[in-house]
């Protein structure tokens, strides 16, 4: 059975080459083809002899991604929607700003975790992702935004990177391969909703990876209601996993925090999340609501709660950062363009 290549970092693509008694330069080649001149074709990787591209075709393969939309803001965020060989869609974002550009890369088809106000979780979980359906995300932006290099990556698009720890840590760890992406390990951020045991494990991986943790409410009875995943995890597991995490990486922890109006942007709210975050070193990332499917349910805040609720935080000593939505006029936030295409399919089977 054939495997994707992009499965490999260099080290074991050469003993595979080894294996399979090839020259193991041509792993390096094939790697640069792959990483450096954005070609997913062994056919176009012209250095390579006619007989060792039929060979590779008989052990590998590169699976493409089918772009099946791109939507691009007028903040120059694009939204990308890809098809995948089980005819599955996933979400991808590229997020410009000044010279960096970030990648928002999915890890899962759907997610289980159902968060109240996020499109992803209304239609289902298929599957995890593999670690060369990640990457190919990666590849197919930097191919795809060729005047930017992509210099940031987020796992935060559709699912939950936690829930899909192996392969999120192999993809992660191809990308900063030298022989590979190349990519610095700061460079990258899991966005987790709160799965405290593999915060605890990913503390103990040796990897100096940001960590971002979509809090949301600083009680249990409103983060329960927000988040189903605080029902497994509540808010004193998972800072506990938080503040291990912090020991052994001696990084600041990012919280997220949607600011959804009348709901946790009161003078008690914030009063609640500095006392839960006082004395830790992190930062609250404050992202006012982009409404989705669920609109009506939540609402976006009004202009004088944000900049109360970020006043008050930073009056208190708090770290905080007011993170505009971007893409709102495109449906950048996860899982709102699948959501409509996904819509527009089934009314189209249904007419």
């Amino acid at each position: 059975m054939r495997e994707d290549i992009r499965n490999f970092n260099q080290e074991e693509l050469l003993k595979k080459f080894k294996g399979l008694q090839f020259e193991s330069y041509r792993a390096r080649q094939v790697l640069e083809w792959l990483y450096k001149r954005d070609v997913d074709d062994f056919a176009m990787m012209s250095n390579l002899p006619r007989e060792l591209k039929e060979k590779l075709g008989l052990y590998f393969c590169i699976e493409k991604l089918a772009v099946e939309e791109i939507k691009t803001s007028r903040d120059m965020t694009q939204k990308f929607l890809f098809r995948l060989k089980d005819n599955t869609l996933i979400e991808s974002v590229s997020i410009p700003l000044k010279a960096r550009l970030t990648a928002c890369l999915s890890t899962q088809v759907g997610c289980k975790f159902s968060c109240t106000f996020c499109a992803s979780g209304s239609m289902g979980f298929k599957r995890n992702l593999e670690a060369c359906e990640i990457i190919a995300q990666f590849l197919a932006i930097k191919k795809n935004v060729p005047l930017h290099k992509v210099n940031n990556v987020v796992f935060m698009g559709i699912g939950e990177p936690l829930d899909n720890y192996e392969n999120c840590l192999r993809a992660i760890r191809i990308l900063n391969d030298p022989g590979c992406a190349n990519l610095g390990i700061r460079k990258m951020t899991i966005s987790t909703a709160g799965f405290a045991p593999a915060i605890e494990r990913l503390a103990k991986e040796g990897l100096q990876i940001e960590l971002s943790v979509s809090l949301h409410a600083a009680t249990d009875e409103k983060r329960s209601e927000l988040l189903p995943i605080n029902n497994r995890f509540p808010l004193k597991p998972l800072f506990k996993a938080v503040e291990t995490y912090m020991a052994l990486t001696k990084r600041k922890v990012t919280f997220e925090y949607i600011l959804l109006g009348g709901f946790n942007s009161s003078v008690e709210d914030a009063q609640s999340l500095i006392r839960l975050v006082r004395g830790l070193n992190v930062r609250i990332n404050l992202i006012p609501y982009n409404p989705g499917p669920a609109r009506g349910r939540y609402f976006s805040p009004t202009k004088l709660e944000v900049l109360f609720f970020k006043n008050y935080l930073a009056q208190k000593g708090i770290d905080v950062f007011l993170r505009m939505p971007r893409g709102v006029d495109i449906a950048a936030a996860c899982g709102q363009l699948k959501y409509h295409v996904l819509r527009k399919e089934k009314q189209n089977r249904e007419a």
